[in-house]
């Protein structure tokens, strides 16, 4: 019956979802389409594991930004005669702290006021998308944080500012996850299964799009998306349309 309980606890959180989250997604869907409309930067950080399935997707919208944040380090190894011994680690409780370049990642992302700083974590409970959220509103930005409240109150903030995301945040979306973001218990077995997280994200936003492809569009500023790459003509038409927003914007 395994399949059936997760479609029973999907269909749930999924319905919770629409009953509670519509109000917010429309909220923010007017919050980025007016900036939008106004030529300011729809920027996305996505620290769950989907936010590929809305960039360069077909019927997804050009205007979405995604900030992609790594550390590359390409060196030749040294003779070991020339090496002290030590090595140097990743500092990996800095980073879920927050303790990161935030000022560098604003600078390279150009963050302006008016733009929308979209951020994506289930927990909301790591430091860095805090600092960068609190960081983006410092330079004037609307931050939107999609995240699970249930998931986050049940964790300690592990942020200097003893904050968690959505306390930090302009607009809130509420994956209404729950905590530990696993849906169904299979008997034999301790840990519980199947994350809801990826789920809801997709269905909110889908939902968010089409609300600001709505409202840009009853403005007569219908957005750029993009066509299936499958389809006859789609490498010219979704060129096409790039150069279109490269120079106009939505």
């Amino acid at each position: 019956m395994s399949a059936t309980d997760y479609f029973d606890a999907a269909e749930k959180v999924l319905a919770v979802v629409r009953s509670t989250q519509t109000q917010n997604i429309q909220r923010a869907a007017a919050a980025i389409a007016e900036a939008l409309a106004t030529k300011k930067v729809w920027h996305f950080l996505d620290q769950g594991h989907t936010g590929d399935e809305f960039v360069g997707r077909t019927g997804g919208m050009i205007a979405l930004n995604p900030i992609r944040i790594n550390l590359d380090v390409h060196h030749q190894q040294a003779l070991p005669k020339f090496r002290s011994g030590q090595s140097t680690q990743f500092d990996y409780a800095a980073f879920r702290r927050g303790d990161v370049p935030i000022e560098f990642i604003l600078d390279k992302c150009e963050i302006v006021p008016g733009d929308i700083m979209m951020i994506h974590s289930v927990s909301g409970s790591r430091g860095m998308p805090i600092s960068l959220a609190i960081g983006a509103k410092a330079r004037g930005a609307i931050v939107l944080a999609i995240t699970s409240l249930n998931y986050s109150n049940a964790l300690q903030p592990v942020h200097p500012s003893g904050k968690r995301l959505y306390e930090v945040a302009d607009l809130i979306i509420d994956d209404c996850g729950p905590v530990g973001d696993t849906l169904i218990k299979v008997d034999g077995m301790e840990e519980e299964i199947c994350a809801s997280s990826g789920l809801s994200f997709v269905y909110i936003m889908w939902a968010l799009e089409a609300e600001i492809c709505r409202i840009l569009t009853q403005r007569g500023i219908p957005p750029h998306v993009y066509r299936n790459a499958n389809l006859p003509g789609a490498q010219q038409v979704n060129e096409g349309i790039m150069q279109a927003y490269m120079q106009d914007g939505v």
